[in-house]
Parts: structure tokens; C-alpha cells; sequence
């Protein structure tokens, strides 16, 4: 799974090097900006393919997040960004009771003590923003900018499920810690949020993310159906952030087709 993630990664990135030099002698001179979000991240749910029902093993946590971003204006109601993210989602449970009980290894002896999960997600996300009001670089007539996002990015994890009361035992189950094999997987977000100008070159960025996961391990348990079979779903984790970004050269809108262009004048429909 790692290597189809880093091939999968790589690709995008050509894409999003291919999106920004687009117009190559332009890139340093219009529209790149750069910042930093912060706020809470949160498992929803597990959740099947046919979104039929959710699953939820534990009282889940807020948890803290926080992301590094460049992004470039492409267009008047575009912009693309790639982030370097940081979650922790969390969640515990005082009457455990998981369908991987007598399937996974880990799991052959009955957990009968309160259990909880520390999941931390690092990775990079590679995503466009589409504004639903024009850009523009008079703060005076509009100051903010509602707009949608889509992107697509990986998580590694550093992952633990563990007793809550100490002395209880070692990490009962565990991925990317000591002992344990490296996880990473394909992370695919979708979201909206609203841009506020401060300045002429500050402004802020308020956001709400759905994270969608191909793989059931945010809660650090595996899911089984009753005949002990793994049971593929997607997990569900949302991320509230708001940051402050400074403008590193100014953007300059399109101003679109110049209609004094004679450049049809010569055609019989011209006039």
C-alpha cells in the first residue's frame, strides 16, 4: 500500500508543478501565498462503500490539527495549494466490545478493561479552492470570499491502542511505533470555507475538511463481519481550522478578452 501511495503522490505532484508553471515567468510575480491553520480534527465514523450505515467503536475525541500551506491564484475563481498536515484523532471506550474479537491477532483474548485509541496523521494533500465570488485586490468592495475545495493527498500513521489505566499491559496494537510496521494511505478530501481580507496582503482562512480514508484504521481496530472475514470501509474524519496567511506578491485578475482586439475584423461576420 505504501509504494501505490508514494507512486500515486508523485503523479499529483507533477500535476500541481505542471498547474503553477502553467505560466512559468509569471509564478514569483503574481498571486503565491503562503500560511499556517490550526484547530481540531475528529473521527466521524467507519463507514461501508454503499454508505448504507456508520460504524463506532469508541466515544471518539477531539484531537488537534494544524497545517503549513502555498497555494497560487490561477484564475479569478481559482487556486491551487498543496498543505503539509498534522491531526490527532482520539477516542476511548469503558466497555469495549469490537468486532475483531477472536479474529485478529491481537484481539484472541476478550478486552474487558476501558481501552482507547491515539491515531496521529501526517502527510501532504494536494487540493484547488474555487471561489464563489470573483477575486479581487479592492478589500474595500468585498472583503470575503466563500469557497469549495477537492484534494487528494496521503497519511502516515503513528498509531496506538492501549489500556487507559496504567499498568494494565504494553500497547495492545499499534502501527509506525517502535515494534510495529509503517502504514500509509490515500487520503481524499472535500470541503468549503470562507477567505476574510485584513490587508491588501493579510488575510484569514476559516475551513471545514471531510477526509475520506479507503482503509478502517483511523480508530486503530479492524473490522470484521460474523463469519471473521475483514470487512472494507472507508473512514470519515472532519477538521476544523482557521489560520492567517500573508500574500508573498500581489495577484493581478484577468482582465479577460480585450474587446478592442481586431482579431476577427477580417471575417464577414466581424462587424
Amino acid at each position: 500500500m505504501a509504494k501505490s501511495v508514494i507512486k500515486y503522490v508523485g503523479f499529483l505532484l507533477v500535476i500541481f508543478f505542471m498547474a503553477i508553471n502553467s505560466n512559468a515567468q509569471n509564478f514569483f510575480s503574481n498571486g503565491l501565498n503562503a500560511g499556517v491553520k490550526g484547530g481540531g480534527s475528529l473521527l466521524m465514523a467507519e463507514i461501508p462503500y454503499d454508505f448504507s450505515h456508520k460504524i463506532n467503536e469508541f466515544d471518539n475525541k477531539f484531537g488537534f490539527s494544524i497545517d503549513a500551506e502555498l497555494s497560487k491564484y490561477l484564475s479569478n475563481h481559482w487556486e491551487v495549494a498543496i498543505s503539509f498536515n498534522y491531526s490527532a484523532v482520539n477516542g476511548e471506550s469503558q466497555n469495549p466490545s469490537f468486532s475483531a474479537e477472536g479474529h485478529h491477532p491481537a484481539f484472541i483474548e476478550p478486552i474487558t478493561e476501558p481501552v482507547e485509541y491515539n491515531n496521529i496523521l501526517t502527510g501532504q494533500n494536494i487540493f484547488f479552492r474555487f471561489y464563489l465570488l470573483p477575486l479581487s485586490n479592492n478589500s474595500e468592495k468585498v472583503n470575503m470570499y466563500p469557497f469549495i475545495s477537492a484534494g487528494i493527498g496521503y497519511l502516515n500513521y503513528r498509531s496506538k491502542f492501549q489500556y487507559i489505566n496504567p499498568g494494565d499491559g504494553d500497547i495492545i496494537f499499534g502501527k509506525g511505533i517502535e515494534g510495529s510496521t509503517s502504514l500509509s494511505t490515500v487520503n481524499y478530501s472535500l470541503g468549503g470555507g470562507i477567505k476574510t481580507s485584513i490587508t491588501s496582503k493579510l488575510y484569514m482562512i476559516s475551513s471545514i475538511n471531510f477526509n475520506l480514508v479507503p482503509y478502517d484504521f483511523l480508530d486503530v481496530v479492524h473490522n470484521y463481519d460474523n463469519g471473521g472475514n475483514r470487512v472494507d470501509l472507508i473512514g470519515v474524519f472532519v477538521e476544523f481550522k482557521i489560520g492567517i496567511f500573508y500574500s508573498l506578491t500581489p495577484f493581478k485578475p484577468s482582465k479577460g478578452r480585450n474587446k478592442k482586439s481586431p482579431s476577427h475584423d477580417y471575417l464577414p461576420f466581424g462587424k
